[in-house]
This record gives C-alpha cells, structure tokens and sequence, in this order.
C-alpha cells in the first residue's frame, strides 16, 4: 500500500471534517457576511470532499476500509449536528402539534386566527414559513411530523432521526453496489457535504423518503435478477421474488406518501416487474390510504401540494434559458412549467425500458433540471442513484449548489431571492467543466485498450 496516498487521504479527510465542522461559526445568516463566508467554507468541505473520495486507498482489506467509511460517515454528521436547523424544521413542528391538538393541517393554515392560542406557546411562530398556505408536504410526511410531536420538539431528536435514515440510505447503497469497491463507492454518498448538512445539519425529512425508496430499488434488483430483465419472461417465478416484489411496491408506495418526486421512478418499477407488475397496486394503496386520514376525497389534500406552483420560482437550472431568450415570464411564475416536466420524465422513462437501472438516474435528472424550484437539498434525491451509477457530475453540482444559501446575503443581489448570472456560473460552470473532464478521461481510456 502506497504510504504517501494514505497521509494524502487522511489529510484530505480530516480537512473536510474540519471544514464541516467549521461551518457551526457561519450559521447564523442574519449577522452580515454570515451567509458568504458559510458558503466559502461549505466549498472549501465540498472540494475536500472530492479529493478524499478520489484518494480512497484501494489496496486496503474490506474490514478497514469499512472502518474508515462508517468512521468517517459518522463524525461528519456528529460534528453537524449543533448547526442551526433550517426554516423548514420549524413548519415541521408546527404542522405536527396542530395536528396534536385536533387540526387538519390541509385546512387550517398557520396564520388561522383559530390558531391564536397554539401561537402563543409555540416560541417559533413568527419563523413560520408560508404562514398563509396550510400543509404543503405529503400525508405520509404530515403524520411523521404528527409522532414527532408526540415524543419531543427539540430540533436535536429531528436530527438525529433523519442523520440515522440517512446513514441507513449509505448502508442499503452498500448493498445495491455489492462489489469488494462498495466502501469506496459509497463513500460518494455518505461522505457528501450537501448530505451532511441537509438531514443532520438542517434537518430536512427527505431522507425518510430516499431511504424507502433506495429500499424499493434493492428489493427490485432481488424481485428481478439480470437475466430475468434481459430474457423471456417467466411464469415459474420463485416465491422469494414474488416477497421481494411485494416490498419493492410497498417501499415504493411508502416513499411516494412522503414525497410525490418518488412517483417519477414508478415506470421504472413497472418495465422491471413485467408481468409481476400488478403488485404496483400497493404502490398507489399506501398513499391514497394515508390520505384518507386527512379526509381525502372529500377533502383533496394532495391538490394542496401544488399550491407552491403559483409562488415565484428561484435558483432553476434551465428555465431562465428559455425565458431570457424566447419566452418571457415576467411574473415568474412556475405552474405551467409542471406538464413539461411530467412529461419529459415519462419520454425519458420510455427511452431506458431495457434498462431500468440507468434510467433512475435520467428520471430524477430530468426533474432536477426542470424544476422551476432548486433547493440544494432537491439534489439530494439523485445523489444515492447517482453513487450507484457513478454519475459523479451530479455531486461536483452538489457542491455547488452551497452558492444557493448566498440568497440570505441580499445585498449581493439587484432583486432579492433573484439569481444573478454570475451565481449561475458559480453552480453550472464547475458542473459542465468536470462532465467535460470525465467524458475526455472515459475517451481517452476507451482509445488505449
């Protein structure tokens, strides 16, 4: 083993521990500077990052490098851990004890005078966000908020819950790469900063989902083996393919109930199940079941999920092409950008039939790219499929995407919460750069064999 690359990489690895570390004295955005320098020092983790998974030592038995991939992995998220929460903690709390006390949180929004008595001992109401808008996440997430606040309201016990579905999310990718390289290919995930910071640093829930749905995606690798995907169909099926099709169609269903984005894979569930697909049943079961408790169909609950489709868009990869050139939005609004995208999602699914598993990644992409809203922690959804799929382009854009909390310093901005170009090049040039670099790097080693 080459000692000079091991020093390289425990360096490497401690500086982007340090740089995590270091953004617990950047996170309060409302003192000046704050926002840019939690930025710079989130590039400088981000570029650590890069480096340290790239250094990964490879001539190393599977024990230590499973040692040094769940040490790693776990201080990254402890030294976390103290940051400020985002904005989006305190909608989860207050969604959770409205719903404690009797309300439906698709009826009542937070601003509701009837509410008046429940602002008053909840110390965060003026942080609310959307305080006009009633709950805009799906069921299945509303009722986890609802449990939540039956056990504690302490920022710290969110964390923990979403940094542990988080490192379950790391173990599962274990399992999908299966290979003696799977610690040094999931190290892709696990150690990412942008991860790090969303589930145990900001506390966003999207890991909850992510971890059913990567555990639909294994249990569909083991529902349909390689063979099955390329051959005839069977009809003498083993039962333990039928069982881990019944739990691909749950997770499935389960992660659709925490976030509609994970019904863009449901095609790709369909091509792998073949005639097996039936199960699928289950898929739309749980979420229109979990519906049911907040009075669906009478009341439409999941037509509120849309009501951030007349709100202005922000920080899009694509969109402000079109409009800069041929078709103007002055209102920026983004309702009618969602059939397009819909769309382009199933004619991106059609296209990777036969190959369900490179598909995930084209299908999230295509939602990541057209949607009219980018919040750094969107890009998280793609980042365990783009691990499993060595799609690396998209976790240089994950670093980048840090350029995104720049918005909290509006003095850099002629408009505020309005991306000016150059912020756009700071998270698309880097991005086009190192897919450049990787395309010249395959061609050149597909020409010496």
């Amino acid at each position: 083993m080459n000692g000079g690359l091991v020093v390289r990489f425990s360096i490497l690895v401690a500086a982007e521990i340090l740089f995590v570390g270091a953004l617990n004295f950047f996170d309060d955005w409302t003192l000046e500077q704050m926002p840019v320098r939690f930025v710079g020092t989130a590039f400088a983790a981000g570029i650590a990052f890069l480096a340290a998974v790239a250094h990964f030592p490879p001539r190393i038995n599977i024990r230590r490098q499973a040692a040094i991939f769940w040490g790693v992995a776990i201080i990254l998220r402890l030294v976390a851990l103290p940051l400020a929460p985002a904005d989006e903690l305190i909608r989860y709390q207050w969604d959770g004890k409205i719903q404690q006390t009797g309300f439906n949180p698709y009826l009542t929004a937070p601003s509701d005078s009837k509410l008046d008595d429940l602002r008053h001992d909840f110390p965060q109401a003026a942080k609310i966000n959307h305080p006009e808008l009633p709950a805009f996440e799906a069921p299945g997430a509303e009722l986890l908020f609802k449990v939540f606040a039956g056990v504690t309201d302490r920022p710290i016990f969110y964390k923990i819950f979403f940094a542990i579905a988080d490192l379950a999310i790391a173990a599962l990718l274990l399992q999908l790469i299966g290979n003696d390289r799977r610690y040094l290919v999931a190290a892709w995930y696990a150690w990412n900063p942008l991860v790090i910071y969303s589930f145990a640093g900001a506390a966003h829930c999207d890991s909850v989902m992510m971890l059913a749905l990567i555990g639909g995606v294994l249990a569909l690798t083991k529902a349909c083996p390689e063979q099955q995907l390329t051959g005839t169909t069977r009809i003498d099926d083993p039962p333990s393919q039928w069982r881990w099709s019944l739990i691909a169609a749950i997770c499935l269903g389960i992660a659709v109930s925490l976030n509609l984005v994970a019904a863009s894979l449901f095609l790709f569930f369909l091509f792998a199940l073949r005639w097996r697909a039936f199960v699928l049943v289950l898929s739309v079961a749980i979420p229109v079941s979990l519906s049911s408790v907040f009075g669906y169909p009478g009341l439409q609950n999941w037509s509120s999920l849309g009501q951030v489709a007349y709100l202005s868009r922000l920080n899009d990869l694509f969109w402000w092409l079109i409009e800069d050139t041929f078709w103007p939005n002055p209102h920026q609004r983004l309702f009618h950008y969602f059939p397009i995208m819909t769309v382009c999602v199933i004619a991106v699914s059609l296209l990777f039939v036969r190959n369900w598993k490179r598909g995930t990644v084209w299908s999230l992409g295509t939602v990541l790219v057209l949607s009219p809203i980018l919040h750094p922690w969107y890009c998280t959804w793609i980042l365990p499929f783009a691990t499993w799929r060595r799609a690396h382009g998209w976790h240089v854009l994950s670093i980048t995407l840090f350029a995104y909390y720049l918005f909290w310093d509006d003095r850099l901005f002629a408009l505020p919460w309005h991306a000016e170009p150059w912020m756009r090049g700071l998270i698309v040039a880097p991005v086009l750069a190192s897919m450049i670099m990787l395309a010249t790097q395959n061609r050149t080693a597909a020409e010496a064999i």
